[in-house]
């Protein structure tokens, strides 16, 4: 791209470079909205895991329950004691 006669560069986001982006809201151990989840890879009531993209994401608790579910967003519920990823 030329601007004034000079070349000038576009600056590439990460978010822009993979073509999406994941973010993880957690509030204390009651609630995580996760955004750009792909699919549900596990799902009982102590153990929830997520596909993310190129990582998953699992948590684990009791009594957890997936409050909504939608347009690459979820809202996790319970008593959540653990995060990991893998």
């Amino acid at each position: 791209m030329k601007k004034n006669g000079k070349h000038s560069k576009k600056k590439i986001t990460p978010t822009e470079n993979i073509g999406f982006s994941s973010q993880v809201t957690v509030t204390d151990n009651r609630e995580a909205v996760l955004e750009g989840c792909r699919e549900i890879k596990e799902y009982d009531e102590t153990r929830l895991k997520f596909s993310m993209g190129n990582i998953n994401i699992c948590f684990c608790g009791s009594n957890l329950t997936i409050k909504n579910y939608g347009e690459d967003c979820a809202v996790i519920c319970g008593e959540i004691s653990d995060i990991s990823f893998d």
